[in-house]
């Protein structure tokens, strides 16, 4: 059965030249009771936002799921499997598993209740899986996030667990719905009481690696992917001796630097922390200011360029505070490395919030923001709409083609010239932003530019595809770009592509590898660039015939970081990236 609702929105706030008016009336925020993950994702392909959200009393209790009509109304459903399972249900990640265009759900369930597991049929209805490792029964599960760990195309899944044997879970997508599950590894028989997970290519190398948030005041954890199927536990970095009771865990690059940063709420009276990523594989933790010295009692996170700056901003929600209501923390990114608190509508809310999430859903290009509310198991959930301003923004979805269909793993960057900068932004595409919280989108503030220089995507597959002419307030599909066979021409032995640099990571030269078709006086140029898609040396600039060649890239007077390396000859062009570890 299907509700239409119309949203009626109060009198909105100003903050600092931003403000947002809370929705007063319609089932997603009439509706409640415990609920846990707020998940923005677009099921039907219409290409608007639709809202997920699930629900945890541990007698068990339907999820919600709201269409988005497009005007500022949601249609709730009711009569399809995803909101029927009555099941007490944490987190929840969204992701094409089986690459047919079609966004399918995973949903944790704790108290030893069997996870559930659904196929979207592209109809607006989902099948149920069941029976098989991938639904975990007798777990004790917190959350759960897809990425592709071994970047074959297909979404593998990462089950978080807190309770029970507190073994944390790795399934390998074998494709046609079936997976198997990892048994070996720290990874996978760590006893952690583990809240959140993230998959995030921490070393730069193209392989995702797992940052695990363990609560009771044990250490995070990080597991570097080695490409062969294992991973090793790295024990000497300060973000995994921190022992805070964390609950999120957000990696972003809030300065602007080009590299992903590290966000944790804590709780048991535990202030939140910050670290800075140094670009060299260490970080450094940031003590001053009240985004590192506020918490105690922070569960969901989420960070999303709410006035369209060109700085990411920061969203915390509190819960479980020994029985009383708490508000919220909002913080501004003030460009320069530090934040603004800031108290108002979106952050008086009392009750307990769970997860939250940023999501454009009136496609206005602002970020409107949802919340799951839990205090005493029975109160009502809430919604806030983004009254806009004046500032440019874009908004991209991927779609993999040799990469996952969703995308997941991919980083989007961003380059525009605001307020007579040139400013590089980054954002990965995640299966879970923050605890309990999903947007499969990257949104962009643009500020005061008039045009976007360039964006770069860094697929999971390797491929890094550059385009010059997305346009600014716009939503903008990227589909990949599969550079096989590229710039073969008829009746040629010998074809246009660009290899791998080797070794990678590298310290401190790398070769690089490229053939050239048969085509005479074709100019070829060769130029690596760093992160932010600065000019760093030109290898070749001249005319070769065809054949392979194989470049010498000294980089000894370099930092370690991320470097891009761009083959262009004619009309075709190729980049791809490499990592100097020093």
């Amino acid at each position: 059965m299907f509700y239409r609702v119309i949203l009626f929105l109060s009198i909105a706030l100003i903050i600092n030249s931003q403000s947002f008016t809370r929705v007063e009336v319609g089932a997603p925020v009439e509706d409640g009771g415990d609920s846990r993950a707020v998940n923005w994702i677009d099921y039907d392909n219409d290409g608007d936002l639709d809202l997920f959200i699930t629900n945890g009393p541990s007698g068990g209790q339907n999820n919600f799921f709201y269409i988005n009509n497009g005007d500022l109304t949601f249609t709730k459903v009711t009569d399809i499997a995803i909101v029927n399972d009555n099941s007490p249900s944490d987190g929840s990640t969204w992701g094409d598993i089986n690459n047919d265009g079609y966004l399918d759900l995973y949903v944790v369930n704790w108290y030893g209740v069997v996870n559930r597991f659904y196929i979207n049929n592209g109809d607006g209805t989902f099948n149920e899986i069941t029976g098989q490792a991938i639904n975990a029964s007798n777990s004790y599960s917190e959350t759960a996030t897809w990425g592709d760990f071994d970047n074959n195309g297909l979404l593998d899944l990462y089950v978080a667990n807190s309770g029970g044997n507190r073994r944390n879970m790795l399934f390998q997508n074998d494709d046609n719905i079936q997976f198997t599950r990892i048994t070996t590894g720290s990874h996978v028989t760590d006893g952690n009481y583990t809240r959140d997970v993230d998959w995030v290519d921490v070393n730069g190398d193209g392989l995702l690696d797992l940052y695990t948030v363990n609560e009771s005041n044990q250490n995070n954890a990080l597991y570097i992917n080695n490409g062969d199927g294992t991973f090793t536990k790295v024990t000497d970095l300060n973000i995994v001796n921190d022992g805070k009771t964390s609950w999120s865990s957000n990696w972003i690059d809030y300065d602007n630097d080009g590299y992903f940063d590290l966000f944790l709420t804590n709780r048991d009276g535990n202030t939140n922390s910050l670290y800075r990523n140094n670009r060299d594989g260490t970080f450094t933790q940031i003590t001053e200011g009240d985004i590192v010295n506020d918490g105690g009692y922070s569960a969901g996170s989420d960070w999303g360029d709410v006035n369209n700056d060109g700085f990411i901003d920061l969203y915390v929600g509190n819960a479980f505070a020994n029985g009383a209501e708490i508000d919220n923390f909002f913080y501004l990114n003030n460009g320069d490395g530090t934040f603004t608190k800031v108290e108002n509508n979106i952050t008086e809310v009392g009750g307990w919030t769970y997860g939250v999430s940023f999501g454009d859903f009136n496609r206005d290009g602002y970020l409107d923001l949802a919340m799951a509310k839990c205090f005493g198991a029975n109160e009502n959930n809430a919604l806030f709409l983004n009254n806009g301003g004046d500032n440019n923004w874009v908004v991209i979805n991927l779609e993999g083609v040799k990469s996952n269909r969703s995308g997941i793993g991919s980083v989007v960057r961003v380059r525009a010239n605001i307020n007579g900068n040139h400013i590089w932004q980054a954002r990965r595409v995640e299966g879970q932003n923050g605890y309990c919280g999903q947007n499969l989108e990257a949104h962009f503030g643009l500020g005061d530019a008039a045009s976007i220089d360039s964006v770069i995507v860094e697929w999971p597959s390797g491929q890094v595809q550059i385009l010059t002419d997305i346009e600014i307030n716009t939503v903008t599909l990227i589909i990949e770009e599969v550079t096989t066979n590229v710039g073969r021409a008829e009746n040629l032995d010998q074809q246009f592509e660009l290899y791998q640099n080797y070794p990678n990571p590298f310290n401190p030269a790398t070769n690089i590898k490229f053939t050239t078709p048969n085509v005479w006086g074709q100019h070829l140029q060769l130029i690596v660039y760093d992160v932010l898609g600065r000019e760093i040396r030109t290898l070749i600039n001249s005319q070769l015939e065809s054949g392979s060649y194989e470049v010498e890239f000294n980089a000894n007077d370099l930092s370690s970081g991320i470097y891009f390396y761009q083959l262009t000859m004619g009309q075709f062009s190729e980049t791809k990236k490499m990592i100097l570890t020093k």
